[in-house]
Parts: C-alpha cells; sequence; structure tokens
C-alpha cells in the first residue's frame, strides 16, 4: 500500500510539473501569435495525428500524420498570411491539398478502412484551423486564448480533485469508470469561475453570457474527454502516447481542449466572420 501512495505523489508530481510547462509555453506563445503560434499548433496536430493513426491501427502512422495534420498548412495560409487566399499564400495552400490527396489514394489503393482515418483528418484540421481562427491577428484574440485555456483547463483540474474528494455516482462508466458527476460538475464550476477572473483581469465588462459559454465550453470538454476515452476503448489502448510525463500523449491532452476550441471557433465566427472570432465570442 505504501508503494502504491508513493507511486501516486510521484505520478501527481510529474502531472503538475508537466503540466505547469505546458501552461508555460502554451501561454507564451499565444502572446507571440502570428506565425510562431501557428507553427507549434501544426506540431501539435502532427503529433495528435501521430497517435490517432497509432491507434486506429495505420500501418505508418508517421506517414499518415504527415498526410492529414499537413492541411494545417493550408489553414496556416488562409488565416495567418492572406485570408483572400492570394499571393504566396495560395502555394502552401494548394501544395498542403495536393499532398494530402496523394495520401488519400495510397491509402484507398490499400484497402485501409477510410472512416476513421477521415475523422482523425477532421479532427486534426478542426483543432489546427479553430485555434488559429480565435487567435487571429489582434489582442483580443490573446485574451480569447486565455479565456479558453482557463476553462479547458480548470476544468480538467477541478474534476480531477473534486472527483477525488467527494467520489459519489459514475458519470460515463462504460467508457470512462473513473468519471463521477461530482467531479463534472465541479470542474464546470471551476472552469467557469476561472475564465470570468482572466476576463475580469484584462477589464472586460463581465456579463451572464459569459458564464454560460464558459459552461458550454465546459461541457465540450467534458464530450472531447469522452470520445477519446471512447476511441481509445474501441481499438484497445490504454493510452494514446506516452510522450508527456504523468499525462500520457498529446491526444490524452488536447482531446477536451480540441471541442472546446472547436465551439469557441464556431461562436465566434457565427457572431463575428471569419477575421474577428475572438471578437465574436467575447463581446456581447
Amino acid at each position: 500500500m505504501a508503494e502504491e501512495g508513493l507511486r501516486s505523489k510521484s505520478e501527481l508530481f510529474q502531472r503538475v510539473v508537466s503540466g505547469a510547462l505546458m501552461a508555460a509555453l502554451g501561454i507564451a506563445v499565444a502572446w507571440l501569435g502570428g506565425w510562431p503560434f501557428a507553427v507549434i499548433w501544426i506540431a501539435l496536430a502532427v503529433a495528435v495525428a501521430f497517435e490517432w493513426g497509432r491507434i486506429v491501427g495505420v500501418p505508418k502512422p508517421a506517414e499518415y500524420a504527415a498526410g492529414t495534420a499537413v492541411t494545417g498548412l493550408f489553414a496556416a495560409a488562409l488565416f495567418i498570411m492572406d485570408p483572400q487566399m492570394s499571393g504566396p499564400a495560395s502555394i502552401p495552400a494548394i501544395a498542403s491539398l495536393l499532398f494530402f490527396c496523394v495520401h488519400l489514394y495510397r491509402w484507398v489503393k490499400s484497402g485501409l478502412d477510410l472512416s476513421w482515418l477521415v475523422i482523425g483528418l477532421a479532427y486534426t484540421s478542426l483543432l489546427v484551423s479553430s485555434i488559429l481562427l480565435l487567435r487571429g491577428a489582434t489582442q483580443l484574440g490573446f485574451v480569447a486564448i486565455l479565456f479558453l485555456f482557463a476553462v479547458v483547463w480548470m476544468t480538467d483540474i477541478g474534476a480531477y480533485f473534486v472527483g477525488r474528494k467527494f467520489g459519489g455516482p459514475k458519470f460515463a462508466p462504460t467508457i470512462s469508470p473513473k468519471k463521477t458527476w461530482s467531479g463534472v460538475v465541479g470542474g464546470l464550476l471551476s472552469g467557469m469561475v476561472a475564465s470570468l477572473v482572466v476576463l475580469a483581469a484584462f477589464g472586460a465588462s463581465i456579463k451572464p453570457v459569459h458564464a454560460i459559454i464558459a459552461v458550454l465550453l465546459g461541457i465540450a470538454v467534458v464530450i472531447g474527454d469522452l470520445f477519446e476515452s471512447y476511441l481509445k476503448r474501441r481499438f484497445g489502448v490504454k493510452d494514446a502516447g506516452s510522450l508527456i510525463p504523468g499525462h500520457g500523449g498529446f491526444l490524452d491532452r488536447l482531446d477536451g481542449f480540441t471541442a472546446a476550441v472547436v465551439l469557441a471557433a464556431v461562436i465566434g465566427v457565427i457572431r463575428g466572420g471569419w477575421q474577428n472570432a475572438a471578437s465574436g465570442l467575447l463581446n456581447w
């Protein structure tokens, strides 16, 4: 028992340290914006695509990652370099689409089940395009990213500690046995409060709709996490990877984030248009 306790404390320490480092890097890159931000998130999409390919049994997951996540170049060209897709921006966009078409043809010829491959393509493409849309080129984009980070991180942290403290009925026992209703509710409340604190820190006028949006994004985090848990159970995999100490793989860390950022981008684009997603998300 003592040995298990020490192991548990060690894993928690690793989780906290690696989580803090990732948070610091995420905030720093979000502050920089532009191409540094785009390059980092395209790289993360490559890692996610690699782990996705590994989970669903692609013979060459590295090739799958290159063939799918390279569409992040299209998103970068579209949302960072030139929204009108003219001039030099069209070059990486056209190249990435051609590159993907070549790989799609090879997958069809190899007889692989394309359903999960296409879902993986949509997953990584939506991750990259949504985060770039939300960040944009303005200071408000940075605030929107911090708002989203606060929701995602504190929903996860709150659910972990509240669930461990209070336990209770399971939330989705057949998909994620460790999740409890107390953890989910605690996570949603934690994410909401943290996101409102971020807005207050930047002098924003906080309205009830901001709390509603934060809760909706928190629910998306929970759904995204459950989806990844289902994916791993579907293919009999415990962790997406092992590159992040205490956290598993990149897909393990970005499952809830992906669902939340897509929802945030959708809300932002509907209200503010393609070039003002951050304003559409935060200005009410």
